[in-house]
């Protein structure tokens, strides 16, 4: 279906299984002497998240604001792992297209990719970190295009957030498919800016159409 030479992927939830890192994070959260005083559970930080996503606002970023918080609970990467299928559908893909990461991450990026086993895979990687724009900025998809000298029919972008993924992707003429995991697997179209061209459930799920 798909005529493109260029595949990228967000990183979080999308080839990172993130479920290990949220449930701690909420936990901690909730044990702040902040969140004691005012009565929130990690139960009630978890749905505050998801509330989040659903409305396409920054998951924790939004929590935390609304709630004035001063003492945040650290993402912790070293509880992160990735999907079930990862390195196959990597592995097949690789050698039909030039793959290349488009994310919203921390720094360290390459390091935490050449810890999954999964770094050698991807010929681009562009993050929020290291160019100081963050997703759903269209600006950070146009550079991964730039960099890989790539025009955007010819490229595919693969995420778990309409919001971060698909409308940008989709608003530099990006092909688009939605895979539906974590929060973001969560959200719903609501128009067509946010309407992918393919959805998926799982990676694997991605050989049956590339």
């Amino acid at each position: 279906m798909f005529d493109v030479t260029h595949i990228f992927f967000d990183v979080g939830y999308t080839l990172v299984n993130e479920d290990a890192v949220w449930e701690y994070r909420c936990r901690e959260q909730a044990e702040t002497p902040e969140c004691r005083a005012l009565g929130l559970s990690s139960q009630d930080i978890y749905n505050a998240i998801v509330a989040a996503s659903l409305a396409h606002k920054p998951q924790y970023r939004t929590l935390v604001e609304h709630y004035h918080l001063t003492e945040v609970a650290p993402y912790r990467h070293d509880l992160e792992q990735l999907y079930q299928g990862a390195k196959e559908v990597l592995e097949a893909l690789s050698a039909r297209y030039t793959l290349g990461i488009i994310a919203n991450q921390t720094d360290g990026l390459l390091s935490r990719l050449e810890a999954y086993g999964i770094r050698s895979y991807f010929t681009h990687v562009v993050s929020s970190w290291d160019h100081q724009v963050m997703k759903p900025n269209p600006k950070l998809f146009e550079i991964a295009l730039k960099e890989a000298g790539c025009s955007p029919d010819k490229a595919l972008m693969i995420g778990d957030r309409l919001d971060n993924d698909m409308v940008p992707a989709k608003a530099v003429g990006m092909n688009t498919i939605w895979i539906r995991q974590g929060f973001g697997g969560m959200q719903i179209i609501q128009n067509q800016n946010d309407q992918p061209d393919e959805i998926v459930n799982s990676l694997p799920e991605l050989l049956k159409l590339l």
